[in-house]
């Protein structure tokens, strides 16, 4: 069901809010909605599970419905990040999408780890992080929901969730709209969805989205004749979504939607980056900290020649490219059994992707590396609610079947130390792993509200959630015809028995005090804590003591305050909030090679947000956050190997010549103490300022929109190479909308100040950085009718 309009665009991180006891009927929350025309303004959600009006919900929300997304341009699940506050995103190509909120994040490109903020899809998980980026089209609305959500939506959901919900077959008359755009990069898509009555009592929609793209990073020749490009440009789109949905009543009390969904994206030009910030020395590495971190600055270079070089050319020798294809079929039925509601959902997702990318960012094979993976998982939640006077209450189960296979080689940088250990050459050899995990989970859960008086209400929640996982893994190194083992779940086992399985039970927890002085005051007090499950370092370079990683803990401590004037033309919300971490899990890059280790940490910020509508016409909507963060311990390289590039030249520091066309690496500092969380600013800034008018028959809005990012780091292990100086992105946009809501055209333009900025970054220590720059500035036109 989707109500108007709450667009506040804005920042900060949340939208502290509060359930008050006596929570607004449907027909007050429409009228709430309506009042803010189109222009940004409340909107019902189910953060708890229920239809609530945002404003009354005690957890830091942003919420936005499909119409608002389409005026902040949004069409791809990852491009909500610019307008909600705290959060931001880590992909480098639609291959791993890593959401981070509030600086939790799990920034591992690995397929068989979960993330700790929890992604939904019309009411079921997304455990599989290939399954995160996709078109986002015929949206009723996103949720964006901070801190732990455990109580009610699981042990993945440490810190917080991103809920999409789709449109719904709901309308009776017949309906639809279609939706052309071109940008530059010539950037085409095409989308609509159509619906209404099949028969008395069942509805059905059908919606799709079509997009194709050229590269934004184009090939060039290093050195040209010597080394030229590939002739593949990076950062290209290739891919086309259907979703077809009915919708049924069951008699007065009940309803049942069925859902099919289909996604592919097929030989996308991607999987390359850019060589940056490294101290190129005359032994073709670059300069590391007493880690082996990159520590170099300077920004893009040319890795032949160590020339200034462009963030939007790529050097790469080895095209990249990605292929995926999603099934998901899912049912949703709810019934009315008489003063107690039941709710289940039942989904199925089945996911094939295949990766190649070129590592290294050079035009010589240093790293490459390839990726399958077949993802399954199944998934059934069963829940009740009831409601009285002063209580209201839900309790459920749930249900959650997870297999994935795949492979993972790793060709040469990388492998050179596990060749030479086992005997080879050394000279291309490749790291090849395959994985075959599954992972199961049941909980059972529990939340009641319970009005205390008629300004405070008191809500308490359980969550018991288990996990048992089992893995069948192999790493071997091979070059040529030769291959040996490096390491098995066999051997970790035999080293440590049942170090190949995990059975760990813990319990998710929420308390809030809500205190409502006044109707257009709302404060609240919480502690949520929440819980995030161990799994596996799948590499052979390991111990079977760290072939696990523990199940990390979260407790949040928040409080905040949400104000408006009578009219609601004035709206303030503050928030604060304090984070104690118990056996993080924190990602690094060890040798080139991805592992998960475990550190306690804590993290201490604040969020403001406004909203401000002078007039009918105005809008201006402005948020604030701050954070400190602080990570006790991450592991680092500790050592590696590398091939000597050109001999006779310099040793690279802290490394030993072997004589034999290799270096030994042997870094002092075997990990890094007192880091902040990556992609954790210490401050940053939303802003939207929305001006419309009546004209030519319609309506015309002029809008400005954007984010501003302090400095901060990419990476957990905070290599001075990986740091992302402050950045500010603005859109800019003209739309027109006839009277009947028929046909709109909007004009944009996204980036318009062309800021150069990293969507990612790889420090690879004496091999350099490697990252990717989102787009430079992209301008574009949109039309779309209705009916």
């Amino acid at each position: 069901m989707m109500m108007t309009f709450m667009k506040f665009a804005c920042t900060a991180s949340m939208l502290a809010i509060a359930v008050s006891g006596s929570c607004a009927l449907a027909q007050d929350v429409q009228a709430q909605a309506d009042q803010s025309d189109a222009m940004f303004g409340d909107i019902v959600v189910t953060a708890n599970k229920r239809e609530q009006n945002v404003q009354s919900v005690p957890i830091a929300i942003t919420a936005y419905s499909g119409d608002q997304l389409k005026a902040l341009g949004v069409t791809d699940a990852t491009q909500i990040t610019q307008q909600v506050p705290g959060l931001q995103l880590n992909a480098w190509s639609p291959n791993v999408t890593i959401f981070n909120l509030r600086g939790i994040s799990q920034n591992n490109f690995t397929d068989y780890l979960e993330a700790p903020i929890a992604v939904y899809v019309d009411d079921a998980y997304m455990g599989s992080i290939n399954g995160l980026s996709g078109q986002l089209f015929d949206v009723s609305r996103v949720e964006v929901l901070r801190g732990p959500q455990g109580t009610l939506f699981g042990r993945n959901a440490t810190g917080g969730l991103i809920h999409y919900l789709s449109t719904e077959a709901s309308k009776a008359e017949f309906n639809g709209y279609l939706t052309a755009s071109y940008e530059r990069f010539d950037r085409r898509a095409l989308e609509g969805a159509v619906g209404g009555s099949i028969t008395d009592g069942i509805r059905a929609r059908i919606a799709g989205r079509v997009v194709k793209a050229d590269g934004y990073i184009k090939s060039a020749a290093a050195l040209p004749g010597v080394f030229d490009g590939n002739g593949q440009d990076l950062g290209a789109e290739n891919g086309w979504a259907l979703r077809g949905t009915i919708q049924a009543d069951l008699g007065p009390d009940g309803k049942l939607d069925l859902w099919v969904k289909h996604s592919e994206d097929n030989n996308v030009a991607t999987g390359g980056y850019v060589f940056d910030n490294c101290n190129l020395q005359d032994n073709g590495y670059c300069g590391t900290d007493v880690a082996g971190l990159g520590n170099g600055s300077g920004g893009v270079i040319n890795g032949i020649t160590g020339e200034p070089a462009s963030p939007f050319q790529n050097f790469s020798d080895t095209p990249g490219n990605f292929n995926r294809n999603t099934q998901i079929y899912q049912g949703k039925l709810t019934y009315d059994l008489g003063g107690v509601n039941l709710t289940a959902i039942t989904n199925y997702t089945d996911l094939e992707k295949d990766y190649q990318e070129d590592g290294d960012a050079l035009p010589v094979e240093v790293i490459v590396f390839r990726t399958t993976a077949r993802y399954k998982q199944f998934s059934q939640e069963v829940r009740l609610s009831g409601e009285s006077d002063t209580l209201r209450w839900q309790a459920g189960a749930y249900y959650l079947d997870m297999k994935i296979k795949g492979t993972i080689d790793t060709v040469g940088a990388p492998a050179i130390g596990a060749a030479l250990g086992a005997g080879l050459p050394g000279v291309a050899p490749t790291i090849a792993e395959a994985y075959d995990l599954s992972s199961k989970n049941w909980s059972v859960f529990g939340q009641a509200e319970f009005d205390l008086s008629d300004k405070v209400t008191l809500i308490g929640g359980l969550r018991y959630s288990k996990d048992t996982k089992r893995v069948d893994y192999a790493s071997r190194v091979v070059e040529g015809s030769a291959s040996s083992v490096i390491a098995s779940d066999e051997t970790f086992s035999a080293a440590l028995p049942g170090a190949d399985r995990i059975s760990d039970g813990d319990v998710a927890a929420r308390l809030t005090l809500n205190y409502k002085p006044a109707d257009d005051t709302l404060l609240f007090a919480s502690w949520n804590r929440g819980i995030k499950g161990g799994n596996f370092t799948l590499n052979g370079y390991v111990t079977a003591q760290t072939f696990q990683h523990r199940p990390e803990t979260l407790n949040s401590f928040e409080a905040g305050v949400k104000w408006s004037n009578p009219s609601r033309t004035v709206r303030v919300n503050a928030t604060a909030y304090h984070y104690i971490y118990n056996d993080y899990q924190a990602f690094a890059l060890i040798g080139g090679v991805p592992q998960v280790g475990n550190s306690d940490a804590n993290a201490t910020g604040m969020e403001i947000e406004t909203f401000f509508q002078p007039s009918e016409r105005f809008n201006v909507n402005l948020g604030a956050t701050w954070e400190r963060t602080h990570v006790d311990t991450v592991q680092t390289a500790g050592s590696q190997f590398l091939s000597v590039l050109v001999p006779g030249s310099s040793v690279p520091q802290y490394c030993a010549d072997q004589n034999d066309g290799t270096y030994f690496c042997d870094y002092p500092a075997k990990s890094v103490t007192g880091a902040q969380f990556p992609n954790a600013p210490r401050f940053s800034l939303n802003y939207v300022v929305r001006y419309n008018v009546d004209l030519a028959g319609g309506n015309a809005v002029a809008q400005v929109d954007g984010v501003w990012y302090d400095k901060q780091f990419l990476e957990v292990t905070n290599g001075q190479s990986s740091i992302q100086p402050a950045y500010n992105v603005t859109n800019a946009s003209l739309s027109w909308t006839s009277d009947d809501d028929r046909l709109s055209v909007q004009v944009f333009g996204r980036n318009v100040f062309n800021k150069a900025y990293r969507a990612y970054a790889l420090n690879l220590g004496p091999l350099g950085t490697t990252s990717v720059f989102a787009r430079p500035a992209t301008y574009g036109v949109s039309a779309t009718v209705k009916w």
